[in-house]
């Protein structure tokens, strides 16, 4: 069997960061009224800033596959580009579609040459 390595690592985070206390202006409200466990959860979870794939009027401005396909093409320059990639492995919970599968979709984004893919997808299984 031959060794593998992450030998580079790469985000994308869309659009500005949301401070917890416009997170409810940027998501909406519950039939109008603040969330009363909201301020309990934030305080435990330590989370100061969020970011939402979403503008001011709630149109979404990147889907899932959009958001992966932006950070692998973070991860390439000219020494190792997209069309370098041998194999497209891409896990989420929550995939915009179940078929085509989610790494179909980023592939799809990132207009490349024909590779192999592996797609998982689903709280369990993603995080292998």
């Amino acid at each position: 069997m031959k060794d593998v390595y992450i030998t580079r690592i790469a985000k994308f985070l869309p659009n500005s960061p949301v401070e917890n206390e416009k997170m409810e202006e940027k998501l909406g409200f519950i039939d109008g009224k603040a969330s009363r466990a909201r301020r309990i959860v934030l305080r435990n979870n330590k989370i100061k800033t969020r970011y939402y794939a979403i503008d001011d009027d709630g149109n979404l401005t990147h889907n899932n596959a959009q958001l992966a396909a932006i950070a692998v093409e973070a991860l390439c320059d000219e020494e190792f580009t997209v069309r370098d990639i041998e194999l497209l492995s891409c896990g989420t919970s929550s995939p915009d579609q179940i078929l085509p599968s989610h790494a179909s979709m980023v592939h799809g984004f990132l207009k490349n040459r024909n590779l192999e893919i592996n797609s998982a997808s689903g709280a369990c299984c993603s995080g292998m």
